[in-house]
């Protein structure tokens, strides 16, 4: 029993030590692919650059930044406030039979191919919106400069960040609700004694479990900013800084996936220079992350 116990924990830490070690193989073997480019332009110039033109030979990444960051943004605003009442209804309130089947239906909208869910954006979603939700807030609220629109089109930061929303809301729901499983059964039956109400104990387990709800969200905000396919169907790929979230927009990406089958040389190069502006985003926010939460919750839980 002892060996096999210690052949698991080789295996386990041997995988560990692989994980752990990949990734500066994948951030040198990206920077390689990208040294043709950044031999020819400067790091800086690529990153505050505010045109993206490969014909006119135009490599500026600051637009599709701006549209990465702010439709994962957007998704995580979205999503938030669903996954928690998701997550508290089914772990809750809910009969115990309907809790379990409705986790078998979240499980497999996780499991949804992103390229099914971008052509039901494409074909459904999209146009829906454009003729109800988008025609309502340009003509009621078109006031406001987020919901202003040169021509009105399905396909927009908006579309791309409720789809968006949509998709990473599983991982959020299924993290938030297994924390709340994880409430000490005392600490409910502490505040019942008190004689506090159902949502009073609901917002104390909430309160408990806020370092598990910050890793689930962000979590979620991984999963959106590395999203590809399925945005670049809805988002319209045309790159600006419009601050309205009915224009289209472009992503980081996006831009690799629409233009790498054509791009050679200097091109291909400078689309894995986008790749690695990507991965240098995705580590900062799990740093930046984990930063938030040694500071807010490092004893949270002790």
């Amino acid at each position: 029993m002892a060996v096999v116990r210690k052949s698991i924990f080789i295996f386990l830490g041997s995988f560990a030590l692989f994980l752990v070690l990949i990734l500066p193989f994948y951030f040198f073997g990206e920077l390689y692919g990208a040294s043709e480019f950044f031999s020819k332009f400067s790091f800086l110039d690529f990153i505050l650059g505010q045109e993206w033109s490969l014909p006119e030979q135009k490599y500026g990444a600051l637009q599709a930044v701006y549209g990465t960051l702010m439709t994962a943004g957007l998704a995580l605003l979205i999503t938030t406030p669903i996954s928690i009442a998701a997550a508290v209804a089914m772990s809750e309130l809910l009969p115990e039979w309907l809790s379990e089947r409705l986790g078998i239906i979240v499980d497999m909208i996780a499991a949804i191919p992103s390229v099914v869910i971008g052509l039901w954006g494409v074909l459904s979603l999209g146009p829906f919106l454009s003729n109800t939700l988008y025609r309502f807030l340009v003509e009621n609220l078109g006031f406001l400069p987020i919901f202003q629109a040169k021509t009105l089109t399905a396909y927009n930061k908006l579309t791309a960040a409720l789809m968006l929303g949509y998709m990473i809301m599983p991982f959020a729901v299924s993290v938030i609700k297994e924390n709340l499983r994880l409430v000490p059964m005392e600490i409910k039956e502490a505040a019942y004694a008190l004689g506090l109400t159902k949502w009073e104990v609901v917002r104390i387990t909430l309160s408990y479990i806020k370092p598990g709800i910050f890793a689930a969200l962000m979590l979620a905000l991984g999963r959106a900013v590395a999203e590809a396919v399925a945005v670049s169907m809805v988002i319209g790929n045309t790159c600006s800084f419009s601050v309205s979230l009915l224009e289209p927009a472009c992503t980081l990406t996006t831009l690799i996936i629409n233009n790498f089958a054509e791009a050679t040389g200097t091109e291909g190069a400078a689309l894995i220079g986008l790749g690695l502006v990507l991965f240098v985003i995705s580590i900062s926010i799990v740093l930046v992350s984990r930063l938030i939460y040694n500071k807010f919750f490092g004893g949270y839980m002790r």
